[in-house]
């Protein structure tokens, strides 16, 4: 054992510490409070989280989170995919700036991107009332959806597309140039090329991008409350911490969100 090891060690346990005061322990508060009874005595009960699925409303918030989650990294990775062919295989003037600029939703609060998006397509934003004013349309449409929910994925897609696009980018970058110029030079088209090289060589870097996309549009809170979208898990969580005090529900919620997220991200890993 050389004379730093013990200095190393004791770093290493108070990080862990840390980590426990800061992480485990509100976790665990959580998850315990969804699993104990409100009856004197308390004790271990599944019934909190069973009545998360039995109510009909948070039953809807779980369905409407995990499809804000799954439309966004669909629409992330139509995104992102060019985006990083074209960074990775292309040099030309700019590509710095061109870099940075395609990082830049990353860097930016997602209310940002809500408050544009809301004035430039909502009900009375500047296409339909420019729309209007020109006769093409008789009365303002609501391009966001019922509630802004189409508004959500458009801004959730724009602000986390940089996580896809990133790991694209590193899994282009270790492909061999010669795989996709031996094809070419056997008459392989464009759309051949990258379903039969690219897109299966980019697949591990592509689900990493995607997995943490999804969990974390699963559990955005900023955008849906931007968007007054309140039929979803996590804001849901938010109007239920009035409530924490007197009623479990809001600790089983997150319980669920907890699992759900857990698996996804288990599953990603496993794909």
């Amino acid at each position: 054992m050389n004379g730093g090891s013990p200095a190393r060690y004791a770093l290493l346990w108070s990080l862990f510490a840390l980590l426990a005061v800061v992480l485990i322990y509100p976790i665990w508060l959580t998850v315990q409070g969804g699993f104990t009874s409100v009856q004197p005595g308390g004790g271990f009960t599944l019934w909190h989280v069973l009545e998360v699925f039995r109510d009909p409303d948070l039953r809807a918030g779980i369905l409407n989170a995990l499809l804000i989650a799954t439309c966004t990294t669909f629409l992330a990775t139509v995104v992102s995919m060019p985006l990083a062919i074209i960074a990775a295989r292309h040099d030309f003037p700019g590509k710095g700036v061109f870099a940075a600029l395609v990082l830049i939703p990353l860097i930016l609060p997602p209310f940002v991107g809500a408050i544009g998006v809301k004035h430039i397509l909502g009900r009375y934003g500047s296409l339909n009332t420019f729309m209007v004013d020109w006769g093409i349309l008789d009365a303002p449409i609501d391009f966001l959806g019922d509630g802004g929910f189409l508004g959500v994925i458009i801004v959730e897609a724009l602000h986390l597309y940089p996580i896809i696009y990133l790991n694209l980018v590193a899994a282009l970058a270790n492909i061999d140039p010669a795989l996709d110029e031996a094809a070419r030079n056997m008459g392989a088209s464009p759309w051949k090329r990258f379903k039969s090289i690219t897109l299966p060589l980019v697949r591990p870097g592509l689900f990493a991008g995607a997995t943490i996309t999804f969990i974390w549009s699963f559990t955005e809170l900023g955008t849906p409350l931007m968007f007054e979208f309140r039929r979803v898990a996590p804001v849901q969580i938010f109007d239920g911490l009035k409530q924490m005090a007197t009623s479990p529900e809001p600790y089983a919620l997150t319980v669920v969100m907890l699992g759900t997220a857990s698996l996804f991200y288990l599953l990603g890993r496993v794909l």
